[in-house]
């Protein structure tokens, strides 16, 4: 086998998830950091914030600042409602996630515009599951902070990214922006038939 299929294959396996439950709280740093800490080691997370990114790329760079204001509020707004309804319902947030990942994984591989609105929208709504699954990690921390650093954290991950994608404005960037689009919709159908198989008893 090439070194380069070698590579392909390694970067195949490191991107897919070895569980995709919610992780635990990282110890010993703080209640900020810690919900810092566990927005930044999800892979459902972060590749919806790098796909949302993408796909706001191919909106006006006003919507910028109003769709990094709606994950972090409604991160925020997310773990808040898990908390409170944690006891009431039980939801599948991997599967959710997976399915957030698809829906902007595919609109930043056909640069789809659907008006910043339903844009925001879909920002809020991937970022109240991205909460509610951060709140699931809450272990005898403060919710408030560790909400709270859950969200910056997110805030700026999609920051970087828009800023990141916004660098460019060559044709071969788009091109690629949009394949690295369609990577984050292949993974959210493996996360969601991963999680479908354990339901079912095939893993």
């Amino acid at each position: 086998m090439s070194g380069g299929r070698v590579r392909l294959v390694a970067g195949f396996l490191f991107l897919l998830p070895a569980n995709a439950a919610a992780h635990t709280t990282v110890q010993g740093v703080g209640n900020f950091w810690a919900g810092a800490a566990h927005s930044l080691t999800s892979l459902n997370q972060l590749c919806f914030l790098a796909g949302l990114a993408v796909w706001t790329r191919f909106h006006e760079p006003e919507a910028d600042a109003r769709v990094i204001a709606a994950v972090f509020a409604a991160t925020i707004a997310g773990a808040l409602a898990a908390a409170v309804l944690a006891d009431i319902a039980r939801v599948d947030l991997a599967t959710l996630l997976a399915a957030m990942m698809i829906a902007v994984g595919v609109g930043g591989a056909t640069r789809l515009r659907i008006g910043v609105g339903p844009l925001i929208g879909m920002a809020g709504l991937g970022s109240v599951l991205s909460g509610a699954a951060n709140a699931e990690g809450v272990v005898g921390s403060s919710l408030a902070l560790f909400s709270l650093g859950g969200a910056l954290a997110s805030a700026a991950v999609l920051s970087y990214g828009l800023l990141g994608t916004r660098c460019f404005a060559a044709e071969w960037a788009t091109i690629a922006l949009r394949a690295g689009a369609s990577w984050i919709c292949a993974i959210g159908v493996m996360i969601a038939a991963l999680t479908a198989a354990r339901h079912f008893g095939r893993v």
